[in-house]
């Protein structure tokens, strides 16, 4: 009987929307895992194939890879096979069909976590009691996060532009990627340890501190279960597409 280390739940509901644009996969192969969430934009079934046609390349991309490649090299190098895949995407008249992605990827071998994101889907870990974001939300509110802070513009400029502030400014399929979160170092794992990859469906609805507590729930499948319960009850009505991997290590 083979006994894996890494224990995964992954759940995905459409919520109020008339349309599933998320999408999402993981594989656990004992001491390798990969996952990933996709979370599409764009017009109608535009977001949809995006999300999917993501998924499904980096699955291929990530089955295929040279073992001497280290995992930040195939991440890298992804993202612009990726990009340029969704961005030439044609509607039925041969247009461009104008449409994107976010993506959050994790995959861990001996024990070792690298992660990849673009967009504002994200990837949190919890050790003991410290719950952390690990990826940069991409949008319009990071460029001002920077611009405020190398004095380009006020605080009165900053409240002014917030209201364009969840915007996303790089994400699958923008035509050139120039902002996305890679670990260069890996991440070593410890036991107890739990990942979370989510759109943003999720932390849209519920704090961090929320997450974090339904996360320490002992029963994996339970905590999967609750996260979606209280987000579609936080959202009040209004639930976005909301997808959900949790990873729980076990030395």
């Amino acid at each position: 009987m083979n006994y894996s280390k890494y224990e995964i739940k992954m759940k995905s509901i459409i919520g109020t929307r008339d349309e599933q644009q998320d999408c999402a996969f993981y594989k656990n192969d004992n001491d390798k895992v990969v996952a990933m969430v996709c979370d599409g934009m764009g017009g109608h079934d535009g977001g949809t194939l995006a999300s999917r046609t993501t998924i499904e390349k980096l699955k291929d991309l990530y089955e295929n890879k040279d073992s001497a490649e280290t995992l930040p090299e195939f991440f890298l190098k992804s993202v612009d096979i990726l990009d340029e895949i969704v961005y030439n995407m044609k509607n039925q008249d041969g247009e461009r069909l104008d449409a994107g992605t976010t993506l959050v990827a994790a995959a861990i071998e001996k024990d070792n976590l690298f992660w990849l994101s673009v967009g504002d889907s994200r990837l949190y870990i919890l050790r003991s009691s410290e719950f952390v974001q690990v990826t940069r939300d991409h949008n319009y509110f990071l460029k001002l996060g920077q611009m405020i802070k190398e004095s380009e513009i006020n605080e009165m400029q900053y409240k002014t532009e917030s209201s364009k502030g969840e915007a996303l400014i790089s994400f699958i399929g923008v035509g050139g990627i120039e902002i996305m979160d890679i670990n260069n170092t890996p991440f070593k794992l410890l036991h107890g340890d739990i990942i979370l990859l989510s759109s943003d469906g999720l932390y849209k609805a519920l704090r961090d501190e929320e997450i974090a507590q339904i996360l320490q729930i002992s029963d994996i499948e339970e905590s999967m279960e609750t996260l979606i319960a209280k987000s579609t009850e936080k959202a009040q009505g209004i639930q976005d597409n909301t997808t959900c991997i949790i990873i729980r290590y076990s030395e």
